[in-house]
């Protein structure tokens, strides 16, 4: 009787050494060959607790992103509009802080709060009824209301970004818990551990794997496939808004300028993790493996003196790399 549950258990550890154990070889890789460069430029100390916390928190923005883009792209599907709808929260959150303010500053951060990630709610779900009630393809449905969310930014704002801000504005980018722990990495690590949950132990996360790896078997299957693929945009729509109060926040102001090309950056964790393009295929886990193996090359690029054109052409390779092994991994499962 114990043989199959201990051959099942062998196997679940096999997979996830396979998925895991490349990418925190290249992770381990990354700091080591980091500090070596560093040290021999007289600059020391990549590998350390505080460069971890300070790429945590450099991540989060990001990372709360990805989380909610590991369930569309999971789904098959794709959201291009994350950059613009981070814009936009901020936005509208310091909308309201810069018009109330005062002794109620924090009755009023509040309320910016609750209103952005209404916005994000209504976004994602304008997106999710395009997508699934008019079958507009994924990738031009959230091109448009990508344009269009950007455009509603700048009208509002009239293209400035709103500030000065109180000091309280700033609690959720930078206040420090525990010393030296941002509030936005403990809110990051806490919306993993919340995604992670909802994916590996939850109906609803099992009908987001059905439907990325064959819709019409899991419409068979009794599932509700319209319905699960809406929500999927919703979730994304309202945890990026929560990422852009984090920016926002970081900021001290909300500028319609930001996010621009946050989308590349998000898309690159979650396929850098292990999450198929093709869908049916990811995990929460791999993502922030992804996202730390995104962040540490970025930072340990600008740590070596590497100017930003040259750590969009790395991104842009990594990118590339990771979806030929996606295609690679296909072809060979097929076989």
């Amino acid at each position: 009787m114990s043989a199959p549950s201990d051959s099942t258990h062998a196997a679940q550890i096999k997979r996830t050494l396979l998925t895991f154990g490349p990418l925190v070889l290249a992770l381990i890789l990354e700091i080591v060959i980091f500090e070596m460069i560093g040290r021999r430029q007289d600059n020391p100390g990549f590998a350390s607790l505080n460069t971890l916390i300070l790429v945590l928190n450099q991540s989060a923005v990001y990372g709360v992103m990805a989380v909610g883009m590991t369930f569309v792209i999971i789904t098959g599907g794709i959201d291009l509009s994350v950059g613009s709808l981070v814009a936009c929260a901020g936005v509208l959150c310091a909308m309201f802080v810069h018009w109330g303010g005062g002794e109620q500053v924090w009755a009023w951060i509040i309320i910016g709060w609750i209103a952005a990630v209404g916005l994000g709610m209504v976004a994602g779900s304008v997106a999710g009824l395009l997508i699934t009630w008019f079958s507009i393809p994924p990738f031009i449905a959230t091109l448009a209301l990508m344009s269009s969310l950007r455009g509603l930014g700048n009208l509002a704002t009239d293209g400035k970004p709103i500030s000065p801000l109180p000091e309280a504005y700033n609690w959720l980018g930078r206040h420090p818990l525990w010393g030296q722990v941002p509030v936005s990495v403990v809110l990051l690590l806490l919306i993993l551990a919340g995604g992670a949950l909802l994916l590996n132990h939850t109906q609803f996360g099992r009908h987001v794997r059905a439907i990325g790896g064959n819709e019409e078997s899991a419409r068979l299957s009794g599932v509700n496939v319209m319905r699960v693929k809406w929500l999927v945009y919703v979730l994304c729509g309202m945890l990026t808004a929560v990422a852009g109060l984090i920016l926002s926040s970081r900021l001290g102001s909300g500028s319609p300028k930001v996010g621009l090309g946050d989308e590349l950056a998000v898309i690159a964790a979650v396929v850098v993790g292990g999450t198929s393009l093709s869908g049916g295929r990811g995990s929460i886990g791999g993502t922030f493996v992804g996202l730390l193996v995104v962040s540490v090359l970025n930072s340990g690029l600008t740590w070596i003196g590497v100017e930003t054109f040259g750590q969009q052409v790395t991104l842009g390779v990594v990118i590339l790399a990771a979806v030929l092994l996606d295609q690679l991994k296909t072809r060979g499962s097929a076989f």
